[in-house]
């Protein structure tokens, strides 16, 4: 799978930016748990690495987007807009 192609878990993963930029700690401990992350308090080597990867996302993106967190929120905005409309993301039954 290519890293730049959308799949089932980007629109996840944009949410996940979204309340990094937020600071919404409770918004992205849901988002990991309804992907298949483990419970608070019983996080595990994966989990860190997802919170980390998040954590430099939101740095990245603030960073190319001037520290303006409003100008962030609406790039990821756009990315989820597209991301919801590609079949890659669609989750099948």
């Amino acid at each position: 799978m290519p890293l730049t192609e959308p799949n089932a878990k980007t629109l996840a993963a944009a949410g996940l930016i979204r309340a990094g930029l937020a600071d919404d700690a409770d918004a992205g401990v849901l988002i990991i748990q309804q992907n298949g992350g483990k419970h608070p308090g019983d996080v595990g080597e994966l989990e860190e690495l997802v919170i980390a990867l998040t954590s430099l996302s939101v740095r990245v993106l603030l960073s190319a987007c001037g520290w303006d967190v409003d100008r962030a929120v609406k790039v990821v905005e756009q990315w989820t807009d597209r991301y919801a409309k590609h079949p890659a993301t669609r989750r099948t039954p």
